[in-house]
């Protein structure tokens, strides 16, 4: 049998078909935004209507698709997985070392690494900050007392604008992560499967689970 001819599962349908279903919308929503925020700069569409229609479909298709996660996680107690806890910042050392090809080793992690949590995480955070700030632009004789009370217009047009920064940011270091994990990992968002073997030679179990092992 050759190095990678047992795969198994890693993602369901479901997740995989969201994924994506995320990754367009959020897509969308950065070229359409960038094109709204400097029009002469951006020239990605013809009129600022068909940016302005664009943005608030995907804006949609992005509240659907993180409200669906949300509920597949809790559903199928996916959370375990995803979710950033306070005890994933001990491991942020371990995983910096591997990622930048300091080390060439890294401790189990389990199906993602606290740097994957902790985007998860915060992607829905973040969203949802988008979402006010982006209503209150959008009609701000509606929503013109929210806007004074968190500061005024011009902080709120800072505020999304640099989020969404942190959005391309986030989407960088994801794509660097796969492709620094290796193809494999891209590919099992795809067809959902990955080699049985993959990184059995670059993980190292946790201390205490290799207490557990020796006893």
């Amino acid at each position: 049998m050759s190095h990678h001819d047992k795969m198994i599962p890693r993602h369901p349908f479901a997740i995989r078909l969201w994924h994506w279903w995320n990754v367009i919308a959020m897509f969308a929503l950065g070229l359409s935004g960038f094109y709204i925020h400097a029009p002469l700069t951006f020239k990605l569409f013809s009129t600022m209507d068909t940016a302005r229609t664009i943005h608030f479909v995907a804006m949609w298709m992005l509240a659907w698709g993180i409200v669906y996660r949300v509920f597949f996680a809790i559903y199928a107690k996916d959370y375990k997985n995803v979710l950033f806890r306070l005890r994933d910042f001990k491991d942020f050392w371990s995983l910096t070392l591997y990622y930048l090809f300091i080390k060439n080793t890294h401790p189990d992690y389990g199906k993602y690494n606290p740097g994957q949590k902790l985007m998860y995480t915060a992607i829905p955070i973040f969203a949802i900050i988008q979402g006010i700030t982006g209503f209150i632009m959008y009609w701000p004789n509606t929503f013109s007392g929210l806007a004074y009370a968190l500061g005024g217009f011009v902080v709120i047009r800072i505020i999304h604008y640099c989020v969404t920064w942190i959005f391309v940011i986030m989407f960088l270091v994801h794509f660097y992560l796969d492709m620094a994990e290796g193809l494999p990992v891209l590919w099992s968002m795809i067809h959902g499967k990955i080699p049985a073997d993959f990184h059995a030679d670059v993980k190292t179990p946790r201390p205490e689970k290799k207490a557990e092992a020796e006893a």
